[in-house]
């Protein structure tokens, strides 16, 4: 008797096929009737196969891409409109005014730096309107006799633009809470854009001296323009009028409105920025409680961060204009001249943008949160 043992039976591959279309049938909700199917599984499983071909309907769905479902096409505009809600968010965050007072001194910092420059080369001022008042009255009478006889008109144009910029940037900061009240926003989005509406009219007078449009040189008594000496078919005696110096004194004394504007917003009406008259006053006045504060102060720190702190920042805006004045003299002397010294403002108000930008928000209360 021959023992001839039969091959041992290997599991076809068809059964992972048929568990596939078995799990496909009970997750779709198939009306076909599952045991019909189970009973024809074995015989799927005896089917070679090379025999067993998808059907051409599989194939084109397999060859199909992806397309986003509804529920994640809902999502996507979801996300999208929550990142639109947070950027509104972000601009329009009131920001906190805790060490703003850096940026209120680095404003009388530019005013000095561009006052200097302007006076030596217009004579006349465009951000401290004091003394273009006092310029203009004394034009009215043809004082003083060395200057031109309409060198005053560039005070008063300075004086004009300068209440323009005042209106204008009131508007901006009043726009939120209305124009009949005082300017008290501090949204995020109104402090970046009232700086860098400063910062690119600084950069247009910038590039104005650069390129060679408005003189870089010092004024001369009894001449209207700043370059008008300096041409050669001019004669000294004529009534030679070049009104071109008038474009960079609109757009300055416009733009110093802007930093003013901010200090009131603030409520530090003390430091204007621009004019350093009654804050003289103010901090040589209050020297006489300087020793009580000292006091009341438990040591130096306390002194100089809380009691004293008011002082302090007078005092520095003082310092700041000065050394801006100082700066803008040294400049205007060196090979760079008015136009690096405008250059030097316009950045340092470009800084002012990027950190209003970056600054962070007010904190609110927990009753403020609650509501």
């Amino acid at each position: 008797m021959s023992s001839s043992s039969a091959p041992p039976h290997r599991p076809s591959l068809a059964v992972t096929f048929v568990d596939v279309e078995r799990a496909d049938m009970e997750r779709t909700g198939s009306n076909i009737d599952l045991e019909k199917f189970n009973s024809a599984a074995p015989t799927l499983n005896n089917t070679p196969s090379g025999s067993r071909n998808p059907s051409p309907d599989r194939k084109k769905v397999s060859s199909r891409s992806p397309t986003p479902s509804p529920k994640q096409v809902d999502i996507e505009a979801m996300d999208s409109k929550e990142r639109i809600n947070t950027i509104s968010r972000y601009t329009n965050d009131e920001l906190d005014i805790a060490w703003m007072g850096g940026v209120i001194i680095t404003c009388f910092f530019t005013s000095g730096l561009i006052d200097a420059v302007a006076f030596n080369s217009w004579n006349c001022f465009v951000g401290m309107q004091t003394g273009n008042t006092i310029f203009a009255a004394l034009g009215l009478g043809g004082l003083p006799t060395q200057a031109h006889e309409q060198q005053f008109l560039k005070s008063f144009v300075a004086i004009g633009s300068f209440c323009m910029g005042t209106i204008f940037f009131n508007i901006m900061h009043r726009f939120p809470t209305g124009l009949h009240n005082q300017p008290n926003s501090r949204k995020r989005s109104i402090f970046v854009l009232s700086f860098l509406i400063q910062t690119l009219l600084i950069i247009i007078a910038a590039a104005l001296v650069t390129v060679g449009v408005v003189s870089n040189q010092p004024f001369v008594m009894g001449q209207f323009s700043s370059g008008s000496h300096i041409t050669d078919d001019v004669d000294p005696d004529d009534d030679h009028r070049n009104y071109i110096d008038m474009i960079p004194i609109v757009i300055l004394a416009f733009e110093a409105a802007g930093q003013v504007c901010l200090s009131r917003v603030l409520s530090l009406i003390e430091l204007p920025t621009i004019v350093l008259s009654t804050l003289y006053h103010d901090w040589t006045g209050d020297l006489l409680g300087t020793r009580q504060l000292w006091r009341q102060s438990s040591g130096v720190k306390d002194f100089v961060f809380n009691q004293g702190r008011r002082q302090n920042k007078r005092l520095m805006a003082i310092i700041a204009l000065f050394l801006g004045g100082v700066v803008g003299g040294e400049m205007w002397k060196s090979k760079v001249g008015m136009a690096g010294a405008l250059w030097v403002a316009a950045f340092l108000k470009g800084c002012i943008v990027v950190s209003f930008a970056l600054w962070k928000k007010q904190k609110q209360d927990d009753e403020e949160l609650e509501k």
